[in-house]
């Protein structure tokens, strides 16, 4: 018994309190060998502790008492000035006369139990101190969805005490159950976490006064180092503020939205305006200064165009250049009606995909436009047939916009560096506003095809 290996130590003394056996245990929590127990007494070999051991042990040999599983805190040699905790007995042995002939010692050491258990409490406050310090909501939940624990916020929060809460089934408590729609939700999401399941949502949770608030919630299983699930835990944070701001911002959207969509249909109109008036006033003009006044209402439809779609598509920082084309044409078609009855006019260019920025728009479009005006007045005599294609393309880092017709071409010995007409100034002054390439058409032979290369900063989806 004394040579088998347990975690008890025991011991047997004779009426002088000297050691007879020993086992390896507790020659171990006091400091020496089992050889050096034997034949010496207690007090040679626990000078510390034998003032508190001596009465107890001598109630057994003098009285044939049992101390049994006393707790006592005597210093050992091991650890001198430090006290050890013991759970032990003392019994008698008696021999055949019935007297006392020594006792039996058993003795377990609860130093490093307490220890443990010391430093597990000491962790426990200190992660309920670090809870409790949290803003966030935090749980813990057994895996079938009751209560075990809850941090200082969702209680304070609530208005509620610990006892209000814990070992409920969580979806019971105070927080969700104003709300069997709610309860039912967050019940299924037990469920899910119980199975494995991440579970994070947006929800409504009810609060001190009946108030409510929006929580960013989620639920995650525990496990342990066998992969089992033990607990769940609940983790919350307060987003009522979050959204309340998000809703006012949307609100300043949509107002700032509805402003720019009512600024840029005032200047559609107004422009539409001007250009109706300059209209009328062509109608009694002489021939030269009616072309011009026309060229001036065309360049105004351009810009107003321009306004018309930013309106339309609710997008006030990018044009697509595809349906403003599409469009511009359209709108040349009423003003050379006659004209194109023998020129067909065509626009290549995708419905999407083909952005500018909003600062480049009006320019772009302005040179579009006297690009096509220029085609259509110059290029063709009185029975020339042909055709004008406006194209739109991304060519490496750059939007590249063509007007090419199949006309007469550009007269030789013409200048375009040097030339006076309003409209090819206008392209020149345009394109250098843009920060932009133009490619001139070759003089002398058939046909043209102006090319604008958009700079490489302009911005496409």
């Amino acid at each position: 018994m004394f040579e088998a290996d347990s975690p008890v130590g025991k011991a047997v003394l004779d009426r002088d309190l000297r050691y007879v056996f020993i086992n390896r245990t507790l020659a171990a929590f006091n400091g020496c060998s089992v050889k050096e127990h034997l034949g010496r007494t207690v007090e040679e070999i626990l000078p510390g502790a034998y003032p508190t051991l001596a009465p107890l042990l001598r109630s057994v040999l003098d009285e044939g008492a049992q101390q049994a599983q006393f707790r006592v805190s005597v210093e050992m040699p091991n650890a001198p000035g430090e006290l050890s905790e013991w759970d032990a007995s003392y019994l008698p042995i008696r021999l055949e006369d019935g007297s006392v002939g020594g006792v039996y010692v058993q003795a377990v050491n609860l130093t490093a139990k307490l220890r443990a258990e010391q430093a597990l409490a000491n962790s426990e406050k200190q992660l309920r101190r670090v809870l409790d310090s949290l803003f966030a909501f935090v749980g813990v939940l057994s895996p079938d969805g009751t209560l075990i624990e809850a941090n200082r916020a969702p209680l304070e929060a609530a208005g509620l005490d610990a006892q209000d809460v814990l070992g409920r089934l969580f979806w019971d408590t105070f927080w969700w159950n104003f709300s069997a729609e709610t309860q039912d939700w967050l019940r299924q999401a037990c469920a899910r976490a119980a199975q494995g399941d991440i579970v994070r949502e947006d929800v409504t949770v009810r609060m001190l006064g009946d108030s409510r608030m929006t929580l960013d919630f989620m639920l995650v299983p525990m496990r342990d180092d066998n992969g089992q699930i033990t607990r769940l835990i609940a983790s919350a944070i307060d987003i009522s503020d979050r959204l309340a701001a998000q809703r006012r911002t949307e609100a300043a959207l949509r107002e700032r939205t509805v402003l720019l969509q009512e600024v840029h249909h005032r200047v559609k109109n107004n422009l539409q305006i001007i250009a109706s008036l300059l209209n009328l006033q062509a109608r009694n003009a002489g021939p030269g200064a009616q072309q011009a006044l026309q060229d001036s209402q065309s360049r105004v439809m351009a810009m107003a165009l321009t306004h018309q779609l930013l309106y339309e598509r609710n997008d006030f920082s990018m044009l697509e250049l595809g349906p403003y084309l599409r469009r511009l044409v359209a709108s040349l078609r009423d003003a050379h009606g006659e004209l194109l009855r023998r020129v067909t006019l065509k626009v290549e260019a995708p419905d999407s995909g083909l952005n500018i920025d909003l600062n480049l728009a009006v320019p772009v479009a302005l040179v579009v436009n006297e690009l096509l005006t220029n085609a259509l007045k110059h290029g063709f005599g009185a029975d020339l047939h042909g055709e004008v294609v406006v194209r739109a393309e991304r060519v490496g880092p750059r939007i590249a916009v063509t007007v090419a017709d199949t006309g007469t071409g550009l007269p030789a010995g013409f200048d375009v560096h040097s030339t006076k007409t309003l409209g090819l100034c206008l392209v020149t002054l345009l394109t250098e506003q843009l920060r932009a390439e133009i490619q001139w058409p070759v003089v002398g032979q058939a046909g043209t095809a102006f090319t604008l290369h958009l700079p490489p900063e302009t911005k496409s989806s």
